[in-house]
């Protein structure tokens, strides 16, 4: 019974790439203007699709594709954003220094991953974290600043902290 419902999935996830590989190619290639790019991401999107198929049977083919699609391209257009800052920053500083690729690699992995836990933060938490690690404000000046209590200062630092910590370790 197992096998009779591996070969089924098997046989349908043939045909569905097959059938719209080609299609989401194209739609990727024009999304990203560039056709390496377009065709990891559609590669990257079968592969997921493959990982939770079981999930996935009965969502029409081509919305199922793009929403997959759609999140990987829009991570690989803030990758792209933050490659590009990391490169101007380095324009800014010393330039004798050349980090290695793998240097290069785990700065910008470091720096999405940050990314985000800051997006993953409520406004104000995410306020409250980036004026204390960022511009190195005490609490209290964070809570003048922001017009709030300075226990309010410390939980918010508290849930940044504990968020940086939970990726740390899923790491």
């Amino acid at each position: 019974m197992e096998s009779t419902t591996s070969s089924n999935q098997s046989r349908h996830f043939t045909r569905l790439y097959s059938e719209h590989h080609t299609w989401l190619y194209h739609w990727l290639t024009k999304r990203l203007g560039n056709q390496h790019d377009a065709a990891d991401l559609a590669q990257e999107t079968f592969i997921r699709v493959l990982q939770k198929q079981e999930q996935y049977q009965n969502y029409d083919p081509r919305a199922l594709l793009t929403t997959i699609a759609k999140n990987l391209s829009n991570s690989w257009w803030q990758r792209k954003q933050i490659e590009q800052a990391y490169y101007d920053a380095l324009q800014q500083h010393d330039s004798h220094y050349a980090p290695s690729p793998e240097e290069e690699m785990i700065a910008i992995e470091t720096l999405m991953a940050l990314q985000d836990i800051l997006n993953s933060l409520k406004e104000r938490e995410k306020q409250v974290f980036l004026l204390s690690q960022i511009e190195g404000l005490s609490y209290a000046q964070i809570a003048e600043k922001l017009e709030i209590s300075v226990i309010t200062v410390k939980r918010d630092i508290k849930q940044a902290m504990l968020k940086c910590l939970m990726t740390m370790q899923l790491d």
